[in-house]
């Protein structure tokens, strides 16, 4: 019998230099079906400064690699100066409400004089479609913790018995490599009983760095027929990142495996040196896709595999 595997099925943008804003880049991806024929895709998109704000791309549902269209502005506006997210933005989770608002989760970053940033979740919410969002508050939702000193970031969250589970990651300190600090972060769950007030006292460490890593987070978390699967990232002191699966019965307790879903690709390919940040959607027609990120963290833009074989 046939299992499932992901098959890659190609890159579908990188922003061109046409816009201002979105010179470069396509980070974090996070896929929401918008119709039965249209699958919109947020992400950051950086500008010559390097200064990511969040757009969208649309493909087609049975075909994503066919681009339908690019969004010509920002979500949503930078913070004002001083404010959390005032430079840059990228995206945590997308959640749809029953009465059609769409709330996004972002991770804002602020720069600061002693370490290379700071970065907390803000939440904005969107009714008219998704195509524009305002800001539910102007701080941040998850804001400084004691597992959470410099980095909090939601980067999913679902709907559970008694309000919502998120998956986090948080940043403790800074590891220098080569000359260059890059931030240690590993990855957490919190609750909530409603989506917006979540008490950083009550999270739970999931998943931890192992061997020569150094970070491990963006833990994307879906449900299964049997619990929960979720996507990380991680980095090691080479500079190597890799994609892992990970599966819980409760969304607590994680077991880490070593499935290579999305292998680099051949040498001159746009993801020859990683694969990163992986975001699952199951459409309303029955396909499963990854959204996913090539080189350098998202340079080289955003890519999609599909779901192939049977049970």
């Amino acid at each position: 019998m046939t299992s499932k595997a992901w098959r890659k099925l190609g890159r579908i943008f990188c922003p061109s230099g046409e816009l201002d804003w979105a010179q470069h880049s396509f980070m974090t991806p996070v896929p929401l079906q918008v119709n039965a024929d249209t699958i919109r895709i947020y992400g950051g998109m950086r500008d010559r400064k390097g200064i990511s704000r969040i757009g969208w791309i649309e493909v087609d549902r049975a075909r994503p690699t066919v681009l339908r269209d690019v969004g010509s502005m920002p979500v949503i506006a930078l913070g004002d100066p001083g404010m959390f997210d005032d430079n840059g933005m990228i995206l945590g989770d997308l959640l749809r409400l029953e009465d059609g608002r769409i709330r996004m989760y972002y991770v804002g970053f602020q720069l600061v004089q002693q370490v290379k940033f700071l970065a907390f979740t803000g939440l904005a919410e969107s009714t008219d479609g998704g195509l524009s969002f305002q800001r539910l508050q102007k701080h941040p939702i998850l804001d400084r913790a004691e597992q959470a000193p410099f980095i909090n970031a939601l980067h999913s969250i679902l709907p559970v018995e008694g309000g919502y589970r998120a998956w986090i990651s948080c940043g403790q300190r800074w590891q220098d490599i080569g000359g260059r600090v890059f931030p240690q972060y590993n990855c957490w769950t919190v609750t909530s009983p409603d989506g917006i007030h979540f008490d950083m006292e009550t999270a739970t460490p999931t998943l931890d760095v192992t061997g020569d890593e150094y970070r491990i987070g963006r833990p994307r978390a879906n449900r299964t027929t049997d619990g929960y699967e979720m996507r990380v990232t991680s980095d090691t002191l080479a500079k190597q990142y890799a994609t892992f699966l990970a599966k819980s019965s409760d969304g607590v307790n994680w077991t880490r495996t070593t499935v290579e879903e999305l292998p680099r690709g051949e040498a001159g390919d746009w993801d020859d040196e990683m694969t990163c940040y992986p975001a699952r959607i199951d459409t309303d027609q029955g396909e499963s896709y990854l959204f996913f990120n090539g080189n350098n963290m998202g340079e080289t833009g955003v890519g999609v595999a599909v779901l192939d074989g049977a049970p």
